[in-house]
Order: structure tokens, then C-alpha cells, then sequence
């Protein structure tokens, strides 16, 4: 193979092609972009990035944090966000689909959707697969696939001709994990102890009620209802928009109660009722941070730590 060079091109493992920007460029705007496996297609990535890097230089295009070329993906995307379409979407369809952007944007944002090729389109899936897994690979690719079909209606690229579909996905293997009340047990009092009040209850809901996991974690106080006595909570679910009622034992119902009451805020009845736990910077600093909704990803994130790999706690024999 022909020796090729271009500033700011680095090739990694052997065969895999990135441009990467330094910090002065990194504050301009530019971002590492990975340029596939090397040769002739990721040479081509890496001299149209840096070419623009030189334009923005001389003061001849403005920064890439500013800047969407147009007919380009982000710009379409950002036309998009503007309709109302976009406005209907239900919240989680919404951050669903700026999970799948995060991996899109810094590899095709600033291209042609028509100029995008099987080849760049195939190294970027497998890529995200080899770092990230089966399921935001296949989220990213979902995302992109719906993406293009809204770019086809806006005339940025021609329709039934995207490169993913040339792309077979990973499935996501299913869960088998069953649990038992004790192991449920253990699991919320080490959540409590390592200052997780929110997720505890999030187990303990979940357990209780057999609510998915995006029902357990975004219940607001207009969910709560008394039946005979007992707290429960009254929904549509998310999945099927199905009326669900979910009744709490009394374990469960105090440790809600405690928790809300130990809130250092008050709750609207559209607020979800359980949060994250934030931090204080103590001795050795830090930047604090207030407590947030609890989003799926940083559901998933945290629960390994308590050992559980999914919230779809299935009782023995249900």
C-alpha cells in the first residue's frame, strides 16, 4: 500500500485510520473523527477534515461547534428538530433518538448524506459494536436508519438508497435472570447504605409492582393512589399504553415514604419521584451536583455495582 500522509492522521491497532485534532483545535470546535479502516476511503475523511480545519484557520468557514454545512446530516437534523413532528414525539422517543445522534454526529454530522458510503457506514457500525456492544450499536443504527428516511423527505439524499441497509445488525441476547425476595432485599439495603435512596426504591417498585423499568423509574406523585389503605400506582404503559395498577407492600411503601420525605425539595405532581443522589464536595473538592431524574443510561450504569444487569426482576414462577 501507497505510504500516504496527512497531518493529524494517525493510524491505530495496525489498520484503523483517526484524525485527530490537537487542543487547540479541540477548542475551536473539531473532535476526533475515526476514518475507518485504513486506505483510500479513510484518506478521504481525513483531507476533507483537514481542509476544513484550514479554511476555519484562515477565518474562510466558521468552527464545526457553530457550524452545520448545509444539506449536511446535522444540519438536517437540526431542521428536524424544529417541527412539530419532532415536537409529538413522547419524551423517551426523543432521548432515544439524541442517543443514537451522539454516536452519528461526530462521524457523519458534517457530511452529505448522499455522499455517505456502505463503507464509511459499515466501519462506523462495527466500531460502535466492538466498543459499545450489540445494543447501542444497534440503537445508533436504528437511529440512523429512521434519521435517513426523515433526510430522504427533505430531498438531502435519494430514498431506498441508504448504505445501512446493506448492514445486518447484532441481535441483543435476552435476559434470563430471575430473582428471589431475599436476594430483592439485599439488593435495596446495599443500594440505602451506599446512598442510592432513589434507586432503592426504583428495586423495590419494580419488585413489587413488576413495572418495565422505564415505568418504574419515571413515576411522579400523579401516579400515586391509596387502595384500601396501601399505596400503589395507577398507569399506561409505556410498551403497549395498557392501564396498569401496581400495589406496594408495606416495606416497600415505607421506604418510599422515607425517602420522599428526606427530599431536599419539594415535587410538582408531573416531577418523577425518584432521583439520583448528587454530590457534595468534601475534603478533597470537587464540582458538586445537584440530584437528577434517573435516564436509562445512568440507570444501567449504576446498577451493575449492586449486581443486577437488568430491572426485569422476575419473580420464581410469575
Amino acid at each position: 500500500m501507497v505510504d500516504i500522509k496527512f497531518s493529524h492522521y494517525v493510524i491505530r491497532k495496525g489498520k484503523y485510520g483517526y484524525w485527530l485534532p490537537t487542543p487547540t483545535m479541540k477548542r475551536m470546535g473539531f473532535q476526533n473523527i475515526p476514518c475507518g479502516r485504513d486506505g483510500v476511503e479513510a484518506w478521504k475523511i481525513a483531507k476533507e477534515w483537514e481542509e476544513r480545519y484550514q479554511r476555519t484557520r484562515k477565518g474562510l468557514e466558521p468552527a464545526p461547534a457553530n457550524f452545520n454545512p448545509p444539506g449536511s446530516v446535522a444540519d438536517g437534523f437540526a431542521r428536524y428538530r424544529l417541527l412539530n413532528e419532532w415536537k409529538k414525539k413522547k419524551p423517551r422517543t426523543r432521548e432515544d433518538w439524541e442517543r443514537g445522534w451522539k454516536y452519528i454526529n461526530p462521524v457523519f454530522g458534517a457530511s452529505a448524506p448522499s455522499l455517505i458510503t456502505v463503507e464509511r457506514t459499515d466501519a462506523w457500525y462495527h466500531r460502535i459494536l466492538t466498543l459499545k456492544g450489540a445494543g447501542e450499536a444497534g440503537r445508533a443504527m436504528k437511529t440512523w436508519r429512521s434519521l435517513y428516511r426523515v433526510l430522504a423527505s427533505m430531498k438531502l439524499c435519494i430514498p431506498d438508497h441508504d448504505p445501512s441497509q446493506a448492514i445486518r445488525k447484532e441481535g441483543v441476547a435476552g435476559r434470563t435472570e430471575t430473582w428471589r425476595e431475599g436476594e430483592v432485599v439485599r439488593l435495596v439495603k446495599g443500594a440505602i447504605r451506599a446512598g442510592y435512596g432513589g434507586l432503592a426504591c426504583i428495586i423495590a417498585v419494580a419488585w413489587d409492582t413488576q413495572f418495565s423499568p422505564v415505568d418504574a423509574r419515571t413515576l411522579s406523585p400523579a401516579h400515586a393512589v391509596i387502595s384500601g389503605g396501601d399505596m400503589a400506582f395507577s398507569i399506561d404503559r409505556t410498551k403497549t399504553a395498557e392501564a396498569a395498577l401496581g400495589i406496594l407492600s408495606r416495606r416497600s411503601q415505607g421506604r418510599v415514604e422515607w425517602y420522599l420525605a428526606a427530599l431536599p425539595f419539594s415535587l410538582h405532581d408531573d416531577a418523577p419521584l425518584f432521583w439520583t443522589r448528587g454530590f457534595t464536595p468534601k475534603g478533597k473538592g470537587g464540582r458538586p451536583r445537584s440530584p437528577a431524574r434517573y435516564t436509562k443510561e445512568a440507570l444501567w450504569m449504576i446498577l451493575p455495582t449492586f449486581g443486577v444487569w437488568s430491572l426485569e426482576l422476575t419473580k420464581p414462577g410469575s
